[in-house]
């Protein structure tokens, strides 16, 4: 083998294509790390999918329960508030006729103050004509006794 010529010739191509070699293999370690990465992250990104989908399945079962629980209360609430309308109707109607007997109340005590004012007038009419009369009856009564006195004093005058 000839050193001279291998050194000049064949030297600068052996390392050329050593080089390109280097080169690749260095490309090939970067694929074949990315590619673990990928996988890494693949594996990873799965991980975080499946707890994504446990905590999405328990985020709309917490949700179920919470508008079942809302539509419960919606109607509780509208048992509630037929119950209360209807105490609330009866309540209007029971005031309502408590308001007209006290109306028909108020008018008949109206109706018998005035019927006692009349009466109350009347008897002191009344009270005052017989007190008229009483004097009159005692003023008459007085005049008869007078009369009387003086009848029997002539009657014993003239049988004296």
């Amino acid at each position: 083998m000839d050193y001279l010529n291998y050194f000049t010739n064949q030297l600068p191509k052996d390392l050329a294509q050593l080089a390109a070699l280097r080169d690749e293999l260095a490309i090939r370690q970067g694929s074949l790390t990315a590619a673990e990465d990928a996988m890494a992250d693949r594996k990873q990104a799965a991980a975080e999918l499946a707890d994504a989908k446990a905590n999405s399945k328990n985020m709309l079962e917490a949700a179920r329960m919470a508008q079942a629980d809302a539509e419960r209360m919606v109607s509780q609430l509208k048992l509630e508030r037929n119950a209360f309308d209807e105490a609330k109707a009866k309540s209007d109607a029971a005031a309502a006729e408590r308001d007209a007997l006290l109306g028909r109340r108020e008018a008949s005590w109206n109706t018998n103050d005035a019927r006692q004012a009349a009466t109350a007038a009347s008897l002191d009419a009344r009270a005052a004509a017989l007190d008229a009369r009483a004097t009159a009856l005692a003023d008459d009564t007085q005049a008869l006794a007078a009369r009387v006195k003086a009848f029997q004093e002539k009657v014993a005058g003239l049988s004296a």
